[in-house]
Order: structure tokens, then C-alpha cells, then sequence
């Protein structure tokens, strides 16, 4: 009501300034790079045109959600079958974590589409570039430049983006054919449009900065602070009465960044098999079907039986799909990728519920493929006894 916008990690902070002012700043005014510039570019981009606006972030954020959907029925229509791809829209159309994520304005709805097309275009490089030899470049430079935006807006997904690229080649080998040239032009479009990121961190910084200056801090928080703990007053406590983290604070950004890093490295070094506990117990809970109880703006209960009526059912039914699907189909090597690099990544750094949205698209077509594949074979048997 007073025209100002309710600020989630900064994002919006960073749109202002890039709209006002050109830089990427931090809420005190100062250059930073602790977060990703892809999802503020985006919304400071559409202020050129409204003026700094959620309900303008809203109607962007509905867009690219639309999008989403329409990604995951041609994906489900291009590797398994209609049938498959008609139930994975619409259980994506009206999934609560995809409806609830649209309304603010934060990363999951634009990183979610970005890497479904990432999937998507090179789903259609495979299947469809080798008809017209002089334009089977296009869709695998075309995915490149979308892994790397996704990169842009979560530098979580840069491992992701370049493993892609080995599946692009190996998927070829699986089906008789060369893909090193295209997962060579896939590679070349991701890396030249990422590396403007660190080479901007390389000039304001002069340090290295592949990702964002707060990547050590991520991992540290991690390791210093139960899963249960975080997110509740309780971790402040934690970060109070922590060595580490008190000698931080009177360090620069990229200097702290660093700083956190060694600590996160050297405790792995000392605790190798309380930090693989750590990194199990973070996958665990990336994969959680609810959250932990929390102060939420809503009422927990309400929030729990949310997620146990979507992800109860959608995730365990998504790992299923998995099994049955094998290595069946070809493509689906994307999404295994995607849903383990992902994984493991968040599950060494840090992980919270809402991480997992991006990966959900891939869950629900294996999740809509199980459930087709039930059914036929539920309805093979009922013809089978009518029959008999």
C-alpha cells in the first residue's frame, strides 16, 4: 500500500538499482555479487516498461509459469506418450508449490522454466537436428544460452549445465550417432554467455568469483547449523556464538566468501564422516514431503497436509517413474541428470523445500508416466478377467 516492495533476498534491491542507477548493488548501496544477476536483470528489464511493480512481477511470473506447463506436456509428449504428457500438465498446472512461488517475487518460477527449456531444447536437438544438417545447430546453441541464463539466476545449476553437455554426447553414442560436435556448440554458447558474470566479478572484485561471494557461506551455514534449527531463532544462536562466523564479519564480501570456504574445507578434512552425516541429512530434507514446523505466514498444519496431498504422493511416485523407466528412453538421461547434480549439490551446500522446485517438472513426468504405466497394466488386467 506504500509503494514499496516487499524485498525477498535482495532480488528486488538489485532490480531497483540496475533500473535506477546501472550496478548491481546490495540493500547498504555497495557493489556486490552475492546473488546471481539473472532474476534481477529480468525484473528491471520489465521496469524499463511499468515501473518498479509486483503485480507486474506477478503477470511475468504467470507468464513464465504458463510457459512451464506447455514445456512439460511437449516433453512428455516428445519422450514418453501423450497419454503421459497430458497427465504431467495437468498435475503442473495445478501443483500448490508452482502456484504459491508465482505470486512473489522471488527465483523459483523463472529458474523452473529456464531449466525446463534447457531440457526441452535439447531433447529437440537430439530428435529433431540431424533432419536439416545446416540448422541442427540451433536448438543445441539455443540450450546452451538457456542453461547459462539458468546458471545466471542460480549458480547452482553451473554444475549442472556443464554436465549436460557429457549426457548430450553420451546420448548420441547410446543411439549410434556423433554428438560431440553439438555438445561442443552447447558448451561454447553455455560457457561465452556465463563467463560475462565472472568476468564482471573478475574487474569490480578483482577476484575469481564463478558463482556468488556467498557460495562459502552457504556451505558453512550449512555445516554449523541443524536442519532443524535453521530458519528458526534458534540459528541465530548458532551464528552468536560461533568463532568463525564473528572473525567473518570484519572481513570484505569476496574476502569473507573465501574465508567461509577454508573453514567448510578444512572442517571436511577433520570430520569427514560427520560431514558426509551432514550432506546425507541435507538430501533427506531437499526431498522432505512437508516442511519442518516454522513460523510461516500461514498455518502450519494447512501447510503440512498441502504438501502431503501434492508432494506425498507426486515424489514417491516420481522415484517410481524412475524405476520403471530405466534407461528406456534416451532423453530421460537428462533428467536424471538434472535431478541428481541438482541434488547434490544442494545436498553439500544447503538445502531448504523450495530448492527442489526446479527439479520438480522432471519429477512429475516420471511421477504422470508410473501412473499411466499403473493403469494400463490395472486395465490389462480387468479386460484379462472380463474376458476369462
Amino acid at each position: 500500500p506504500g509503494g514499496s516492495i516487499p524485498d525477498l533476498n535482495w532480488y528486488e534491491t538489485i532490480a531497483e538499482s540496475l533500473f535506477r542507477h546501472g550496478d548491481i548493488t546490495n540493500p547498504t548501496g555497495c557493489l556486490t555479487a552475492a546473488r546471481e544477476p539473472g532474476y534481477p536483470m529480468l525484473l528491471a528489464g520489465m521496469y524499463l516498461f511499468t515501473g518498479p511493480s509486483y503485480r507486474a512481477g506477478q503477470a511475468l511470473n504467470c507468464v513464465f509459469g504458463t510457459l512451464t506447463v506447455w514445456l512439460i506436456f511437449s516433453l512428455g509428449r516428445a519422450v514418453f506418450e501423450k497419454r503421459t504428457a497430458w497427465l504431467a500438465a495437468g498435475i503442473a498446472a495445478f501443483y500448490p508449490q508452482f502456484l504459491y512461488y508465482t505470486s512473489t517475487l522471488e527465483r523459483e518460477t523463472i529458474q523452473t522454466f529456464l531449466l525446463t527449456l534447457t531440457a526441452w531444447l535439447l531433447v529437440r536437438g537430439r530428435q529433431n537436428g540431424y533432419a536439416d544438417r545446416s540448422a541442427s545447430w540451433r536448438p543445441w546453441a539455443a540450450a546452451g544460452l538457456a542453461a547459462a541464463c539458468c546458471a545466471l539466476t542460480n549458480s547452482v545449476f553451473l554444475p549442472t549445465g556443464l554436465a549436460l553437455a557429457s549426457v548430450a554426447w553420451l546420448i548420441g553414442r547410446r543411439k549410434g550417432r556423433e554428438n560431440r560436435r553439438w555438445a561442443a556448440v552447447y558448451l561454447t554458447a553455455f560457457l561465452c554467455l556465463y563467463a560475462l558474470w565472472p568476468l564482471r566479478n573478475v574487474r569490480v572484485f578483482h577476484r575469481f568469483i564463478p558463482g556468488i561471494a556467498f557460495g562459502g557461506g552457504h556451505l558453512y551455514l550449512g555445516i554449523l547449523v541443524p536442519n532443524n534449527v535453521a530458519g528458526t531463532p534458534g540459528e541465530a544462536k548458532f551464528l552468536e556464538n560461533d568463532p568463525v562466523n564473528l572473525e567473518a564479519k570484519n572481513l570484505s564480501e569476496a574476502e569473507r566468501d573465501i574465508f567461509f570456504y577454508r573453514a567448510s574445507f578444512r572442517f571436511m578434512r577433520e570430520h569427514p564422516a560427520k560431514f558426509a552425516l551432514i550432506a546425507a541429512r541435507s538430501l533427506a530434507k531437499l526431498w522432505r514431503l512437508y516442511p519442518y514446523a516454522r513460523s510461516y505466514a500461514y498455518n502450519y498444519r494447512l501447510i503440512k497436509w498441502v504438501g502431503l496431498l501434492s508432494d506425498g504422493w507426486i515424489i514417491p511416485m516420481g522415484f517410481l517413474g524412475m524405476l520403471l523407466a530405466g534407461r528406456r528412453f534416451p532423453e530421460t538421461d537428462y533428467f536424471y541428470c538434472i535431478i541428481l547434480t541438482v541434488s547434490f549439490t544442494y545436498m553439500i551446500f544447503w538445502s531448504i523445500v523450495r530448492y527442489r522446485l526446479p527439479m520438480m517438472p522432471f519429477v512429475i513426468l516420471f511421477c504422470a508416466y508410473a501412473a499411466t504405466r499403473l493403469l494400463y497394466r490395472w486395465g490389462r488386467v480387468r479386460i484379462e478377467q472380463d474376458e476369462n
